[in-house]
């Protein structure tokens, strides 16, 4: 199972892609997996969703950030436009000229197209012991993340696949971990691999660099 994790900031856009139809009218029956209570309270596991629940569900995933007004962010360094590397100062210190948001986190879990299709219950399973290998789940709910999984079909290659969409402003005002993130969401995998007896897909340091930053409206 391969884990493509994006960070962003574009919270009721990436739910309504990934509601939506698709780059290439892919998508299909897409539906709610699983989530937090509060999400799974207003839409129970299985429904289909609309564009108009995709913004109702990032509306309840997006409140603890504007509750306590809590920014997440990433800098942005000035750089050469013709070398391609960073500017930096005097000091040989980069240059900041801005910053971009990341209290979205989004990932897709993927298996091996042979794997055929697993069933909603062993996806909800997944998906739940994933966002708690990866700490976003705090047992006393103060600094648990808000999340939520959506199914909408296999990919163009006929991969099955979920993607999970969690608020990186905590309960409790403050931000989860992200640190490693990367790293932890491959070892998460390979735990749920022996786990669930899914088969063993390594993706490369390489290959998961590559795809950072592409996403559907994160």
């Amino acid at each position: 199972m391969i884990p493509n994790v994006v960070r962003g900031g574009r919270l009721a856009g990436l739910m309504n892609y990934l509601v939506g139809p698709g780059r290439a009218n892919e998508h299909e029956n897409q539906r709610l997996i699983a989530g937090d209570d509060r999400v799974t309270f207003a839409y129970a596991p299985g429904t289909e969703l609309s564009k108009y629940d995709a913004f109702e569900i990032a509306a309840i995933l997006d409140a603890p950030r504007k509750l306590h007004g809590t920014e997440v962010a990433k800098p942005v360094y000035a750089k050469d436009e013709v070398a391609g590397g960073f500017l930096t100062d005097e000091q040989g210190k980069k240059i900041k000229v801005g910053s971009t948001p990341t209290h979205v986190w989004h990932c897709s879990l993927s298996l091996a197209a042979s794997e055929g299709a697993v069933s909603d219950s062993q996806w909800k399973s997944i998906a739940e012991s994933f966002v708690e290998k990866m700490g976003f789940i705090d047992p006393d709910g103060a600094k648990s993340s808000r999340w939520v999984a959506v199914h909408h079909g296999a990919s163009k290659n006929g991969n099955d696949h979920i993607h999970l969409v969690v608020q990186m402003v905590r309960e409790d005002g403050t931000k989860a971990k992200t640190h490693n993130d990367f790293h932890r969401a491959q070892v998460a995998c390979r735990e749920l691999e022996n786990e669930y007896n899914l088969r063993s897909l390594e993706s490369s340091v390489t290959q998961q660099q590559g795809v950072r930053g592409r996403t559907g409206g994160a």
